[in-house]
């Protein structure tokens, strides 16, 4: 399985590894790091290293006044400045005053000496006393300096020192830095790519390969049953990969359970073996296959079950119809003589016959004009029933004109005890309008009790005409269901004088067949003979039925 099966018309254009797919993934991504961790080297080198050579200048000036005070009067200065050039990296200057009296800078091959100090920097260092550490300008190049003034034995300014790298250098010194730090990072990306790339076939690639053959085989249906292969996935792994392989292994063995012994069972059910069903326990939607498959054995076996039951009802049958088919010639020749007989009561029926249809006309009749009654009595009912709706409706706006006149009598009343109240404040001047105030008062109470009375009588009306419609409404649903009873009478009496009509036109017709009735019981008789024929060679199919029954082993099923 090292080599992956891809199925023919799955997939579109060039097929490609998931591994290859991957390392271009890791190469771009490492192509990426290179250049973002070049940026970040060229950002920090550039400022770390102009910080170190900025810290070197101040450790040069700190180191050369440290060994001027040291040096003896027979020492030469510029031999001690030449031995800190090629210790410390730096060029070193002694100023006396602001005149460059020694120095490492050269020019032409001669020492730089006898310049003056610039103006800026003769302010900062000179009169002002302060250390300048920065940038400089000397002979038209540019510095990273340090610039320290020194003393006399009287503490007074009397010259400074210098240390300073040029900016070229220093720009050659971090281009360095950052290409052998490219240089080491390039060197351990494409390390890391290589063992990456390596580990990716290892562990991803040649897995998937083998995981997609064992699916090719799968879609193509192989499963190794005509070879008896036992399909296996040579896969040892603790990762996803390696569940996926046993998962594919385990598919493959439960598909070749399954199909087997489905096979087995189709075929024992070909050669007539019905007892012979799947045994084992079917996982998830293969349930269903298993249920088909006892439902079809099932089905089969009641089937056969049956054809076999037939065939011995047939083989007795055959019997039975062998010996009626004798019985049905005797049985002929008394069927003459009782024709005779059925001609004579035929001809009474067909008198009894036409009378009933003219008694169930009349009775048509009838019932027609009990319909029409019920249908005017209906009519009148349904008008009782609106002028009781009429009466309910018109109670029901009296009792809201009572209601209406409940509120004024309460009203009156109110304004009654008012006056009542006014003509007490008003004395002896005001008694004859309390007698009037008592005389409206008393009114009012006579008035919201007659309203009330009225109102009680009212709602009892409207109880009784709801009574009454209720009533209506019933009378109305039966009268309705007699006038419908009655149509279904009217509607049956009109079936049945046709149905008299058409027995008496039948009888007839009866009266002709009784005498096609003699003719056939003499063509019964010799039919009889070929019926007892027929059914001795239907009890020998019967037997042979039985024997080809015999060859299935069947359920007992119940």
């Amino acid at each position: 399985m090292d080599d992956m099966h891809v199925p023919e018309g799955k997939l579109k254009g060039k097929y490609k590894r998931i591994g290859a797919k991957v390392g271009r993934v890791v190469i771009i991504m490492q192509a990426i790091s290179i250049v973002v961790v070049m940026l970040v080297c060229i950002f920090m080198y550039n400022s770390l290293v102009t910080k170190m050579q900025t810290d070197r200048c101040t450790n040069g000036t700190n180191m050369l006044a440290y060994e001027l005070e040291k040096l003896s009067e027979g020492d030469d200065p510029n031999q001690l400045l030449d031995e800190l050039k090629n210790r410390m990296g730096c060029e070193f200057t002694i100023f006396e005053g602001d005149t460059r009296a020694y120095t490492t800078v050269t020019q032409d091959g001669q020492r730089v000496v006898g310049t003056q100090l610039s103006s800026d920097l003769n302010k900062i260092v000179l009169q002002q006393g302060d250390t300048y550490v920065g940038e400089s300008e000397i002979q038209g190049a540019s510095f990273l300096c340090s610039y320290v003034p020194t003393k006399g034995d009287d503490g007074k300014i009397n010259g400074l020192i210098f240390a300073g790298i040029s900016r070229e250098e220093a720009k050659q010194e971090v281009v360095l830095v950052i290409a052998l730090s490219i240089l080491v990072s390039a060197v351990v990306i494409g390390i890391c790519i290589m063992f990456l790339t390596g580990y990716m076939k290892k562990r991803v690639s040649h897995p998937l390969g083998k995981i997609t053959s064992a699916a090719g085989r799968l879609e193509q249906g192989d499963l190794g049953l005509a070879d008896n292969e036992d399909i296996r996935i040579d896969i040892s792994s603790n990762d996803e990969i390696g569940t996926l392989a046993q998962m594919f292994e385990d598919t493959f063995g439960r598909l070749r359970s399954y199909i087997g012994e489905i096979s087995d069972v189709l075929e024992a059910m070909a050669g007539g073996n019905m007892t012979q069903g799947a045994t084992q326990d079917y996982l998830g939607d293969f349930q269903s296959i298993k249920k088909s498959l006892d439902k079809i054995q099932s089905a089969l076996n009641h089937t056969m079950g049956q054809i076999s039951t037939s065939a011995e009802q047939v083989s007795s049958g055959a019997e039975q119809v062998s010996s009626s088919s004798q019985a049905l010639a005797q049985g002929a020749t008394e069927q003459a003589s009782s024709i005779e007989e059925i001609s004579a009561t035929m001809a009474e029926i067909s008198q009894n016959a036409k009378q009933t249809a003219e008694a169930a006309e009349k009775a048509g009749e009838y019932v027609n004009e009990a319909g029409s009654h019920l249908g005017v009595s209906i009519g009148f009912v349904d008008e009782l029933n609106v002028a009781m709706k009429n009466i309910s409706d018109s109670s029901k706006k009296i009792g809201t004109i009572i209601a209406t006149i409940e509120d004024i009598a309460f009203q009156i009343n109110i304004l009654a005890l008012n006056a009542a109240v006014e003509a007490a404040r008003a004395g002896s001047a005001g008694k004859g309008f309390a007698v009037v105030a008592d005389e409206v008062g008393n009114l009012a109470s006579k008035s919201d009790k007659a309203a009330k009375a009225t109102k009680e009588l009212i709602e009892s009306s409207i109880i009784a005409v709801t009574e009454g419609g209720n009533i209506v409404n019933k009378v109305t649903e039966a009268l309705d269901q007699t006038s419908q009873s009655a149509g279904h009478v009217t509607d049956q009496m009109s079936i049945v004088v046709d149905a008299v009509e058409n027995q008496t036109s039948a009888l007839s017709q009866v009266t002709d067949g009784i005498d096609q009735i003699s003719s056939v019981v003499q063509t019964n008789s010799a039919t009889s003979e070929q019926c007892a024929a027929a059914s001795e060679e239907l009890s020998s199919q019967a037997s042979l039925l039985k024997n080809l029954m015999r060859s299935f082993k069947l359920k007992n099923i119940r």
